[in-house]
């Protein structure tokens, strides 16, 4: 499974470039101090880094899930995503999905749209109501 795991982050790690490397290191910056960030210049030390943290494992994904979602790549979630799939069971996979990054998974790649019964299940922004009154200005 480690072999798998392995062949897994390099075929994520060929999908990033080296700004969206410093990008991914940033938002991960809850994690890793600032002058650690600095030095990641390949996406092995990054993954390596995440692993000896505890935030990253085989069946361990989430953490890196959230910061790939930080820096808009949609695909490499999907390819999370999809990893998952593959080293859970049928009953456990349901489970495993969950959150925001579900809505990856139910994307219409021709649309762009995702499925209402998706989208209700997150959370939605709800605006306040415009003031009823302006503020008066100073003249």
């Amino acid at each position: 499974m480690a072999e798998g795991f392995q062949k897994f982050l390099k075929n994520l790690a060929e999908s990033i470039s080296e700004e969206e490397l410093k990008s991914l290191a940033g938002a991960c910056q809850d994690s890793i101090p600032n002058d650690e960030r600095k030095k990641f210049d390949k996406h092995q030390d990054l993954f390596k880094y995440l692993e000896n943290d505890g935030k990253l494992g085989p069946d361990n994904l989430s953490y890196l899930e959230h910061a790939l979602e930080k820096i808009c790549r949609p695909d490499l979630v999907t390819q999370v995503l999809d990893y998952k799939k593959t080293t859970t069971s049928n009953e456990d996979s349901n489970k495993t999905i969950r959150g925001p990054a579900r809505k990856y998974k139910s994307l219409d790649i021709e649309t762009g749209d995702v499925a209402e019964d998706i989208i209700s299940g997150i959370s939605k922004i709800k605006l306040a109501p415009p003031p009823l009154e302006r503020r008066k200005t100073k003249e």
